[in-house]
């Protein structure tokens, strides 16, 4: 498996809300601040949205860390 369809794999099981954060900071490039008005919530929530996806997305690509050793 690619690293980069790992990564797009592990994104997807992500909940609605931290998918939409990680994709509008991480792939989009938007900032916490225009994050949150996309989605309507406030800059903190959109932190912590992203906390909470970063170590959903490490426990989730730990897993495959043999698989991806390769890769990388």
């Amino acid at each position: 498996m690619e690293l980069a369809g790992a990564v797009a794999a592990a994104i997807g099981q992500l909940p609605e809300r931290q998918r939409a954060a990680v994709v509008f900071v991480h792939q989009e490039g938007l900032s916490n601040i225009e994050t949150a008005e996309l989605m309507g919530i406030s800059v903190e929530a959109v932190e912590s949205l992203l906390a909470r996806a970063r170590r959903a997305l490490r426990k989730l690509l730990e897993a495959l860390r043999p698989e991806l050793q390769g890769e990388i």
